[in-house]
């Protein structure tokens, strides 16, 4: 059985790593620059490697919003291993790190192509943020 863990990316080889998978990810379906913000130092915001056994295999950036919701962003499975599990690996990973953070429920912008995956992973549609996004739906479930 594989053993899934988050962490920060923690030198240049896996900071590296984390903005390719966005880049091959997200890049084709231009939803990720190029010129990427540099996220190592920015406070409530947790960019994240996802690690299958000693690979790592995803991504995701978790931004705490207050002191009861975490949002979960550019999450990215690297291409060749997607359709494996490892999305749903990914988000128990981010829910539980979520969780640590005091967070009570996770937020999500989903895409409509995504929002089948948030469903199974129990999110519901619900309206977290007052801006309207075109074709996007924002997701939320309870961490309890």
């Amino acid at each position: 059985m594989p053993q899934y863990r988050l962490s920060r990316p923690s030198c240049r080889a896996e900071w590296d790593v984390y903005h390719r998978i966005r880049q091959d990810v997200l890049l084709e379906s231009r939803k990720y620059a190029m010129e990427h913000p540099d996220e190592e130092d920015e406070p409530h915001h947790y960019p994240l490697l996802l690690w299958r056994d000693n690979d790592p295999i995803g991504t995701i950036r978790i931004d705490k919003l207050d002191d009861t919701a975490a949002a979960l962003r550019l999450v990215a499975i690297d291409p060749v291993l997607q359709g494996q599990g490892h999305g749903r690996a990914l988000l128990t990973e981010a829910e539980r790190f979520a969780r640590d953070l005091g967070c009570a429920k996770a937020v999500v912008y989903s895409t409509t192509e995504a929002i089948g995956y948030y469903e199974a992973g129990g999110f519901t549609e619900d309206d977290w943020a007052e801006c309207e996004i075109a074709g996007v739906a924002q997701m939320v479930k309870p961490l309890g």
